[in-house]
């Protein structure tokens, strides 16, 4: 693969891989600009769902256009039909391995990435874009002089989000009697495989993410997937100052709205979570930083499988926890296929020992409408078609839609043009679905 093009991007370097493709380190060819290639496996070309899913995340980056999301440069086929995205590469570290190596952050350190959070979940969804999967993991912080903080956030693996308002609602990524997510950062709505799960799932999510980096845990911990999805919907949410004894009574509050179990009792948009996070934050990271490929989704231990529950329980500190996120994206970045879990049979209690978080799951849920597939790969390819609240927070919800993204310490950012297909890519239809 080593020299291979992908459009204007020449491969010169393995990142590296895992059952459902490989990431590779990539230069133009012209300008010298890097970038990770992310490179579905050949295996996967004809499910239908997984290569929706793949270029799923290549769509939502380039609708949403954001500092705050990852930017997609090209993605299509070649003309054998293999999938690919370019994306930037970024130096950074994941917030996962921020918590891993810290335990807890300071309040005003984690309001500053919260900000960034809701800040770019507010631009994605303005377009009628919803992430279902915001956790550590999928969270990135970048060196960046032009934000106070001295660090952007930046949003990873929209590979399952739902976009509404991008096309039409056929497009919907969720297989029939599937709900998709990370269990320990589920909403209620979202656990229980709602037919409609709109913007208010992600600030459900921001909760938990807010409640971790001061606390060092999630909200919900227990022996199975099957337990902490029933915790989401059931068992109310823990106190911030539990857990977190020198919390404000603001942060508190919070994350208190932020997860309750209705979403009418949520702020009613991410430009409110920005305002109710005031001018909180700014605190420089001193954290090292390393060249990850981005577009990770999750970190390949904490397997859930069909007919087995891994434990969700208290992420673990240390620098043994460290090398497996470096490793584990080495390792896991194309782990696109969602995990199956079997809800009806609960979820076993794994044997204690080292915490793990779980996986993306694909559980039993409400039917949804099938995915239209995109345009086909090039004649002779092996793949298959790819398929406001303005004033407070307590009045009644608004409409789910937020009229733009809030910046957050940093200057308005240019339009980035949307990336064009190139000779021999074949996205052609699929940029013309946005």
């Amino acid at each position: 693969m080593i020299g291979t093009l992908f459009g204007s991007y020449r491969v010169v370097g393995i990142i590296g891989g895992g059952g459902m493709g490989t990431i590779y380190r990539a230069e133009h060819t012209l300008i010298g600009r890097p970038a990770a290639v992310k490179v579905l496996n050949p295996t996967y070309a004809r499910e239908r769902t997984v290569v929706n899913r793949f270029f799923n995340e290549a769509r939502a980056a380039t609708a949403i256009q954001h500092p705050g999301i990852v930017e997609v440069f090209d993605f299509g086929y070649q003309p054998d039909g293999t999938a690919f995205i370019v994306m930037e590469f970024l130096a950074g570290e994941s917030l996962a391995s921020r918590i891993t190596s810290r335990g807890t952050l300071l309040e005003t350190e984690a309001f500053a990435i919260a900000r960034g959070i809701a800040s770019a979940l507010g631009a994605a969804h303005a377009r009628g874009i919803v992430h279902r999967d915001i956790k550590p993991d999928n969270i990135f912080l970048v060196p960046d002089s032009e934000v106070a903080s001295g660090e952007r956030v930046k949003l990873l693996d929209f590979g399952i989000a739902k976009l509404s308002d991008v096309a039409s609602e056929s497009w919907s990524q969720t297989r029939t009697g599937a709900v998709l997510g990370t269990p320990s950062y589920m909403a209620p709505e979202q656990c229980a495989g709602a037919g409609k799960v709109d913007h208010r799932a992600d600030l459900y999510s921001l909760g938990c993410v807010l409640f971790e980096m001061m606390t060092g845990r999630p909200p919900f911990v227990g022996a199975g997937a099957g337990e902490v999805l029933g915790a989401h919907q059931y068992v109310a949410a823990p106190s911030l100052r539990q857990f977190a004894p020198h919390a404000s009574l603001a942060a508190e509050e919070l994350v208190a709205r932020l997860l309750a179990k209705a979403p009418d009792q949520r702020p009613h948009t991410a430009a409110d979570v920005v305002r109710m996070l005031g001018a909180r934050g700014g605190v420089h990271s001193t954290g090292s930083h390393h060249h990850i490929a981005v577009g990770t989704t999750g970190e390949i231990h904490s397997t859930t499988t069909l007919g087995g529950a891994a434990t969700i329980a208290p992420r673990a500190t240390g620098d043994r926890r460290r090398g497996l996120w470096i490793g584990g994206a080495a390792v896991a970045v194309i782990g696109l296929g969602a995990l199956v879990l079997a809800l009806s049979g609960g979820g076993s209690g794994g044997d204690g020992g080292a915490a793990t978080r779980a996986e993306p799951v694909e559980a039993a849920a409400t039917p949804t409408p099938a995915t239209p597939a995109p345009d086909a790969p090039p004649a002779g390819a092996v793949a298959p078609s790819p398929p406001a609240l303005d004033a407070g927070v307590d009045g009644p919800a608004s409409a789910p839609v937020v009229d733009a993204a809030v910046p957050i310490d940093a200057p308005a950012a240019r339009p980035r043009p949307r990336p064009r297909p190139t000779k021999g890519s074949n996205n052609d239809g699929l940029i013309e679905r946005l």
